[in-house]
């Protein structure tokens, strides 16, 4: 693959997607939103399921288990093909640049490293549907249990862009680093390895997709 050209300024706010001010602030949030919005909508489909189906524990909480899981596969199928292109895991054009690109761009704007509501609940609503139709009234446990996956991997994703790389435990940070800073095609796992080494998409060694160019204030990359 031929090395694509990232400009990165970490400390630089991301520009305007929409002149429109209304639209444009719906481009932004803060994990917290998320976090309530979703903890409160797992509750209560976890609170439907207990009362109009079944009291069983053990039942909720495998299928809740299991639906944590499987995001962990939802998590790596959308960064890989829907947030890259699937040739060349590109991000710089069209709808990969607006979802994923700028924040590759941009990789410290605290305000666009999370998906704002609105998408988040649409995706959300899909994926709930989807559910429905496949596993019927389980899609009340299993789908709690699929957004507290992505509760999970968005606050895992923040943290690792806001905080400094600790010195123990950072697998987090050096994995994901690959992804933005030498391999771009590469490390699209986020809360885990796992579907990187199933579907062979471990960074590989001595090895860069990106070059980036920075301002002369600016670190080679933040963390």
């Amino acid at each position: 693959m031929e090395n694509i050209e990232v400009t990165i300024f970490p400390k630089e706010k991301s520009p305007k997607l929409f002149k429109n001010r209304f639209l444009e602030y719906l481009t932004k949030t803060h994990p917290l939103v998320i976090d309530a919005m979703y903890l409160v909508i797992g509750t209560f489909l976890i609170t439907v399921y207990y009362t109009n189906y079944s009291t069983n524990i053990a039942e909720i909480s495998i299928a809740f288990i299991i639906g944590f899981f499987t995001w962990t596969l939802a998590e790596y199928c959308m960064h890989r093909f829907l947030y890259h292109s699937v040739k060349d895991a590109s991000f710089s054009t069209g709808i990969h640049y607006l979802f994923h690109g700028i924040h590759h761009e941009f990789p410290n704007d605290k305000d666009r490293i999370v998906l704002p509501p609105v998408p988040s609940l649409l995706f959300a609503a899909v994926f709930f549907g989807l559910f429905y139709l496949i596993m019927g009234k389980y899609a009340f446990v299993f789908g709690p249990g699929f957004l507290i996956g992505y509760v999970a991997y968005m606050n895992v994703h923040y943290i690792v862009h806001k905080v400094d790389m600790p010195k123990k435990f950072n697998f987090w940070w050096r994995f994901h680093n690959i992804h933005h800073f030498q391999q771009h095609d590469r490390a699209f796992g986020v809360t885990s390895s796992l579907w990187d080494h199933v579907f062979r998409t471990m960074p590989e060694k001595n090895r860069k997709t990106v070059v980036i160019k920075v301002g002369k204030d600016h670190p080679e990359h933040p963390h």
